[in-house]
This record gives C-alpha cells, structure tokens and sequence, in this order.
C-alpha cells in the first residue's frame, strides 16, 4: 500500500489539490449546490514492518484482530478532524457520511465548494468519484432452470470438474472455515444452506448483516448471492450437493448492488474482517483505477483475508476488468514481470464443462495504475473456474443454471476453505501461490490475460497445501514488548502519523526530540493499555527544517523512530 500511495501524492501535484481528474470534469459540469458522491482518502497508512514484528508469533485470528484494531485505531485519530470539518457544513452541503477504517477514507455526497475546501487539507491524500456508471452487481448472461437430468445428479459438474468431491474423501470439507459472500444477500432459509449459516448470537439469528437496510437481515431479495452461496458450501440437504466447501460457514453480506453502492462493498468487508471470516467472495465491479477499493484491499491482504473477485462479463475485448478486479493478487506468478504494489484480491475468469474459456469473460491486462501501467501491465484474471451452466441454489428453494464469472468467483472461495481447513497457518499469498501452480494450464503457456494461470484443481492445490506442512502458532504476543512504526508521511510537513505497540500496560511518554537530544514536542503522557495505539502530531510552525526522533517510553523501554520535517 505505501508504494501506491505514494505514487498518488506525486501524481496529484501535476492536477489541482488532489481531486482525482474524473472528479474535477463531473464537478465542473455540476450545479453549486448540488451533492456529488465522494470518497475521501485520509493520510495516516499502517507501517507494514511493525505489523509483521508485532504479529509474528500470533496465531491467524489474533493476527487478523490485531491487524482490524490497528486499523480501527489509525482512521478514529486520522479521521477525526476531517470529520469535525465535513459536521460543520450542514446537511445542504454534506450528506450520507460513512468513516471506512478499511480503506482510512470517508464516503460522503458534498457539494463542489466542499470538496474543493476538503482536497486542500494537508491531511487529504485524495477526493475521488465515490460511484461509477455501470458500477454495481456483475449480472450473469444467462438465467435458467434447471433440466430433470440436472437434477438428479448427486453432485453438480462444477464441483466434480475441479475435483472438490475428492478433496471431501481425504477427510476436509472446509470445516468451520467462515466464507463471506458479498452479495445480494443470502437465503439462509434454504435447506442447503440453512445449517451452515454463521450466527453471533446463541440463539442464531443473526446471519451476517444488510448493509442496504442497514439491519442484520442479509434475505436475499433478487436471488444471485443464493446461488453464488451455494456454490461455496451448499451441502445438499434438498437432493444436490452444489457446494465446493460444504462444511463451511456462509457469512451473509447483503449490500447496494446498485450503481452507487462501492461504499457498502467496503462496509462489507470491514465486516468479515472484523468477525473473523477467512475469505470473502465477491462478484461486483466499478469504475476501474477506484484507488479507495483497492486500498481497501490492500489493507485486507495485511489483515490476512482472501478475497475471491469477478472478473465481469464484459467478453473478449482486453483490458476490461473492474474494480476490484483490477487490484494485483497477494503472489506474483513468475510470468508477472513488472512488480507494482500488492493486494487480497484474486481475480477470477470463467470456464465452461469442457475447459474453454467462456465467450464473456472479461480480459486483461490491467493499465490503469500508477504501477501497472501500458509499459508495465498487470496479468489480469488470476484464476478461472466453472462458470457456465453452473446449477446452484436458488432463492425460495430449489436449483437453477446461471453463467457468469460471478458463479466462478464462489468456487474459488470454496477451494481456500478446503484449502484452510487442511493447512490453517498459510498466509494469503501462499495460498494463491497454491492455487495458480496448482491449477490446470490452459490457452497459452503460463499465466495469460485469459485463462489466467488456468482452471482450478481443488485436489492438487489441496495436497500442496499439506506438503507445506501445518505450523503450531502458539498466539503469543509478539517477540517484542515495546515497538513503534515508521512516520507516514516522511518527510513531513503538517500531520504525521504513527502507532506504538506495547505488549504490557504502562504508563507511556510519547515525545519527539532533536538531534541534540533536546525534547520538541510531548505528544502523549498517560496510561497506555497493552496492545496498539495510534498517534498523530501536527508539526508547529516553530518546528524548523531538519531530522528528528519520535521516541515511546513505556515500563523503562524505549523505542525510536526517525522522521524528516521539510516545509
């Protein structure tokens, strides 16, 4: 992430402030009082090295938590004055605000003049469009019932093609490994699906959670995320197993699928990585370079979720993937010459029975980053799996045929819950490293802008999961008590920011110094609980030029990090 967004701030030098481009043409043509849907990225990113030191002996959930909190923490002090000055505008002006700590942004309808006034904070990375034309659910190119002689096959095609059957023989079947789908929401009432839905609460009601309605009923209403659910761990109970991982757990995510929803794909996400969800399946797309999502997804890597995305269904035409298709994998595939930044995201193509590509999966490359770009594009989809005639669940009850990558996109899902249950301790980036050497070539040798890396193999990605072998995890806190990240941004010139980690409570002195040793600056002088806390210094004006030190003091340790203040 820090790579990306630091291409971001030198490229919004050469347009005014940092509005993003797009933006600035749509606010042109826009009344003045008219409410323009924003995101508004925030300076303040997590330090990558002091999330592995502070993570390092942590099992896989506490690391995941500890990651969430840290991030939590950033966006609350981060945020907090932008949002003081978005609440003094009143509801004429600025409308619908949503804090996302999962991307340090805020999603907001402002009017012109606002937007201008928030680019020009020294704590604004950028302001960019918050919805796309044509952005929202990627609908299948083709809805059928299901044939009497579909019906009666125990196990659909797509499941037995990639082999997921025989992975379920070796004793994993994805066993409690929480997938969440986000989507148009669940039929958790479905005898598919039913007994696998994850609750948080003893009685079981809550499902997961609508961030359309804004309740915990994720229903479906429209039928696409039933059958994309039951392609990631349907089980059968109603006559036909459609599921790749049918013990699995089917978080529900119901969210506006709509043109203009992005910011409740994010609120999605933030809530699987919150309640401990694994992996997350996604079939939704928007305008493509959507720097907010792919920071998102950047800072769900370091949380330590996988995120199974759709390709879309725009056919054969290069370089049509969307956000979040358009983010980079966790892995780079030896064919993926060029070395830009990294995210959760795998992006998945389409299949049909017989291994042909379908007529409408999208296509790479991917051009549209600062890091990925004509001269350096990145291989774009990552996977392919099943997606044409694909039977699954259907919403009411039942089974019914759909095509699209969006039915792909579950079967990968389901693959990393087998995968996970068979080897709890990989990382994301093995596991998509797993899958891409395991999978079947296909179309041109190596990883392309089609096939991909190629088709899927449940079984073999699983029996190389094993032969990496389980780590223990003995979830200590961590091989250091007292840590403290790096300055962002550095050098410096109004806000910095920066987290120290402590593994006992103390009472803490956060201060800064010269290089004469001489304390500046007292940022903090109170108890500190133990785990993460984020700090941020707005540098005085009497504060010249030069090098200084943020040192943390707690329970006799001391920890120093250097920082550069240029004006």
């Amino acid at each position: 992430m820090r790579y990306i967004l630091i291409l971001l701030i030198t490229a919004s030098l050469a347009f005014a402030g940092t509005i993003q481009p797009q933006l600035q043409r749509e606010m042109s043509e826009s009344f003045a009082d008219e409410l323009i849907p924003v995101f508004i990225v925030v300076q303040g990113e997590l330090d990558l090295d002091w999330i592995e030191a502070a993570t390092a002996d942590m099992t896989r959930e506490e690391s995941q938590q500890f990651v969430v909190e840290a991030l939590k923490d950033k966006a609350e002090i981060t945020q907090a004055p932008v949002l003081d000055q978005l609440g003094s505008y009143g509801q004429a002006n600025v409308a619908n605000v949503h804090p996302l700590w999962l991307a340090n942004s805020i999603y907001c309808e402002a009017t012109p003049l606002v937007i201008r006034e928030m680019a020009s904070r020294d704590d604004v990375i950028l302001v960019e469009k918050g919805t796309y034309e044509n952005s929202g659910l990627i609908e299948p190119v083709e809805v059928r019932p299901v044939s009497p002689e579909e019906r009666e096959k125990a196990i659909v095609w797509s499941v037995t093609q990639i082999n997921a059957d025989d992975v379920w023989a070796m004793g994993y079947n994805g066993d409690g490994i929480i997938v969440g789908v986000i989507d148009t929401g669940t039929d958790y009432n479905h005898m598919d699906l039913h007994n696998n839905m994850w609750h948080d609460t003893p009685n079981g009601y809550h499902y997961g959670y609508d961030f359309y309605d804004d309740d915990y009923d994720p229903m479906d209403t429209y039928g696409h995320g039933t059958h994309c659910s039951g392609s990631v761990l349907g089980d059968g109970s109603e006559g036909t197993e459609t599921g790749v991982a049918p013990g699995a757990v089917c978080m529900a995510l119901r969210i506006d699928y709509y043109s203009g929803g992005e910011y409740t794909w994010i609120e999605a996400m933030e809530f699987g990585a919150d309640y401990g969800a694994s992996v997350l399946s996604m079939s939704l797309g928007s305008g493509q370079g959507n720097t907010t999502l792919r920071t998102a997804e950047e800072n769900l890597l370091t949380c330590g979720v996988y995120h199974s995305v759709a390709a879309g269904n725009s056919g054969s035409g290069s370089g049509t993937i969307l956000s979040s298709g358009d983010s980079p994998p966790p892995w780079f595939h030896p064919d993926q010459v060029h070395h830009g930044g990294q995210s959760a995201v795998v992006t998945v193509g389409a299949t049909d029975d017989n291994d042909n590509i379908a007529s409408f999966s999208s296509r790479g490359p991917v051009t549209c980053w600062a890091d990925y770009t004509d001269s350096s594009p990145l291989i774009d989809p990552d996977i392919s799996g099943p997606g044409v005639d694909v039977i699954s669940t259907s919403w009411g009850g039942g089974y019914e045929s759909m095509s699209g990558t969006s039915m792909a996109t579950p079967h990968l899902a389901g693959v990393v819950a087998l995968i996970l249950d068979a080897n709890p301790s990989l990382s994301v980036a093995q596991i998509d490293e797993i899958i891409e050497t395991t999978s079947l070539d296909l179309g041109t040798a190596g990883k392309d802008n089609t096939f991909g890396a190629g088709r899927v193999d449940a079984l073999a990605a699983v029996q190389e999961a094993l032969a990496v072998g389980v780590a223990a995890g003995e979830g200590e806190a961590g091989p250091a008590d007292l840590l403290i990240s790096s300055v962002n941004p550095n050098p410096v010139s109004g806000l910095a920011s920066f987290d120290v980690y402590t593994a006992s409570p103390g009472m803490a002195d956060i201060a800064v110094f010269d290089l004469s040793g001489r304390r500046v600056a007292t940022i903090g002088g109170q108890e500190m609980a133990a785990g993460s806390q984020s700090y941020t210094w707005m540098v005085p004006e009497t504060i010249g030029n030069g090098i200084y030190f943020v040192k943390a003091t707690v329970n006799g340790s001391t920890v120093t990090s250097r920082m550069a203040v240029v004006r």
